[in-house]
């Protein structure tokens, strides 16, 4: 068996693309891998396609040497969306070995832990608040629509939501600065308002849900470190299920951790 063709295909999944990795082999196998990225996928196809020549005429099941080569041949760039392509290619390869096995991939890690997962309503209020109109949505115009979707939630029988800081009003907007561009938009520092918001959002949706279901925060790229301190000390009387935040310092992430009962993800 050996790989024939790998390619980079891209899908339109509404306001960003996904990216998907297929890999063909010479026996009709066919190997699909994902590796989406938000803002640069033309970037991760291309870097697909300087890896396909590494590739085409080789083996697909020896996948850990495989990666080691790839591994190599990125050195001089590694990390980033090299480091997604690879994960796409190397998902790819395990899709193509498990067909050939003719088991499902988790078997080749050792079998499934369990056979339920828990599953929560991710990014609650915040697609509604960007796209409400698009879908067709109820709009977040209030707080008292803010109540109304954390019951929905609970009637739709999820445990658990994760919303990001969504501002009702018309239209109901999300704070995403960690994503903008221009002025005002590196300061990394919550304002009283945004505070009072994050605080008010968040205390809406426990009185609407109750105490056991649980709230997830994602602050995304938004703050830095000292900001998210003070942002989990205010929710620490929320009994949060986890407060999210995407920074690559460990220090930073320990540091929290350590002067907060609010968890981190």
């Amino acid at each position: 068996m050996k790989i024939a063709r790998v390619e980079a295909l891209h899908c339109d999944a509404g306001w960003r693309p996904w990216t998907f990795v297929r890999i063909e082999t010479d026996d009709g196998l066919v190997g699909w891998g994902e590796c989406s990225d938000n803002r640069s996928p033309h970037g991760l196809a291309g870097c697909v396609r300087d890896l396909a020549d590494l590739l085409v005429g080789q083996d697909p099941r020896p996948v850990e040497r495989i990666y080691l080569d790839m591994l190599r041949r990125v050195r001089q760039n590694s990390g980033g969306v090299s480091h997604k392509a690879m994960a796409g290619i190397e998902l790819a390869l395990w899709d193509i070995k498990a067909k050939a096995l003719g088991v499902p991939v988790y078997e080749l890690f050792g079998g499934p832990l369990r056979d339920r997962v828990r599953l929560y309503w991710s990014h609650c209020g915040t697609t509604r608040a960007r796209m409400g109109t698009l879908l067709g949505t109820p709009p977040l115009r209030t707080y008292d629509d803010v109540t109304a979707l954390g019951r929905e939630v609970v009637a739709r029988g999820f445990t658990a939501l994760k919303t990001n800081m969504v501002i009702p009003g018309e239209p109901a907007t999300v704070y995403f600065p960690g994503f903008a561009s221009g002025i005002n938009t590196t300061d990394g520092a919550p304002s009283v308002e945004i505070l009072d918001a994050i605080d008010r959002l968040i205390g809406t949706f426990r009185d609407a849900v109750g105490p056991k279901v649980g709230l997830c925060l994602d602050l995304n790229y938004n703050f830095r470190t000292e900001g998210v301190l003070r942002i989990a000390k205010l929710l620490e009387r929320y009994d949060m299920q986890w407060l999210e935040y995407d920074n690559w310092d460990p220090d930073a992430l320990l540091q929290i951790k350590q002067s907060t009962t609010t968890r981190l993800a």
